[in-house]
């Protein structure tokens, strides 16, 4: 995957308000903008799920999948 001028990858981990030791892990593609003088991050646009592993997963175990994800950006 390689990303456009303007485009950011977020990886987003929540963690489940039912079981608190359980995460959900997504990782996701979306136009963005960044003030460069309030350092203001804001996504914009529809986001494209690249990877998501769904709720209540153990945090190691995710993290490992969300890492290799985010590592298959090119430059």
């Amino acid at each position: 995957m390689k990303l456009e001028p303007g485009e950011a990858v977020v990886l987003i981990i929540r963690r489940s308000e039912t079981e608190p030791p359980k995460y959900f892990f997504a990782v996701r593609k979306s136009g963005s903008s960044f003030d460069e003088k309030t350092k203001d991050f804001q996504l914009f646009g529809l986001q494209e799920t690249l990877l998501e592993l769904g709720q209540k997963l153990d945090f190691s175990v995710a993290m490992e999948k969300a890492i290799a994800s985010i590592k298959g950006i090119q430059p």
